[in-house]
């Protein structure tokens, strides 16, 4: 009996022995994603509404989005808007060259998001395109670089891709660290819901929001919702709200009346400066 209870004991000691170096894959795991989300900050960054639906005079509309993000030397398009032939007469318009528009951040695969990637296509090959994971196989006809996105991911200095959430469908966003500000976040058409997308941008990243532009998916909610997904956004550290697209008149109402110190009224050829 003593001789078992020592085997026993022996054997224990061994694996303990052994556990103690061994690899910890957790604690790897969550290094790895830590060394991956160092996000870091940009001075200043200056955004353009390229396509809305929302009306400017000078500059053509359609039901979609596409916002033009500077940082510094660095230009990001977030979505394309629905059709190649808007897309080229507003940025020409807007006295963008396309060929010096460094890369693309697609929100999700809807026409009025992707429509005018082949001018970009045409434009610029070889073009880089971030995509929510899943879409990449829907473009591969087109010549651009599509990168599929699986998780909240830093793609320059102070430049991070937030999500995929799934809506439906799988939506990701375009988050900007403005050095004094915070975050600047821009949305496609939030159909996992914006305070989702806010709430995730800065759990993942540990940063305060600051501002959030883009389509709330809010056209046709009542205004006890409007009012709650304000509450919500500013209750999260938002300080800028600024909903276009499918956002709706109600909410826009809501904060151009009560909460004029938090909205920034945007449409096409809107220009917002960040610093």
């Amino acid at each position: 009996m003593l001789i078992f209870s020592a085997v026993i004991a022996a054997i224990l000691l061994i694996v303990i022995v052994l556990t103690s170096f061994a690899p910890k894959p957790e604690r790897m795991e969550a290094e790895t994603v830590e060394k991956k989300l160092e996000l870091g900050s940009v001075k200043s960054c200056k955004l353009t509404v390229v396509v809305d639906n929302n009306p400017d005079s000078g500059l053509e509309t359609a039901w979609g989005v596409s916002i033009l993000a500077e940082v510094g030397d660095l230009k990001i398009l977030f979505d394309t808007g629905p059709d190649p032939r808007i897309l080229e007469k507003n940025l020409m318009k807007l006295g963008v060259d396309s060929s010096k528009i460094d890369m693309v951040v697609i929100s999700h695969g809807h026409h009025d998001h992707v429509g005018g990637l082949p001018y970009l296509a045409e434009a610029k090959p070889g073009l880089r395109v971030y995509v929510p994971r899943g879409l990449g196989k829907g473009l591969s006809h087109l010549k651009l670089d599509v990168v599929e996105i699986n998780d909240t991911t830093v793609i320059a200095d102070g430049v991070a891709i937030i999500g995929p959430l799934y809506g439906p469908p799988t939506e990701q966003a375009l988050a900007l660290n403005v050095e004094g500000k915070g975050l600047v976040i821009l949305v496609g058409c939030s159909h996992p819901g914006v305070v989702n997308i806010v709430r995730k941008a800065r759990d993942d990243l540990g940063v305060k929001p600051y501002l959030v532009l883009g389509g709330f998916h809010m056209a046709g909610c009542i205004e006890e919702e409007c009012r709650k997904t304000i509450q919500e956004l500013l209750e999260l550290g938002m300080e800028k709200i600024s909903p276009i697209h499918c956002s709706g008149r109600t909410i826009r109402e809501i904060l151009r009346e009560e909460y004029p110190n938090n909205y920034i009224e945007c449409y096409v050829g809107c220009r917002i400066m960040i610093d």
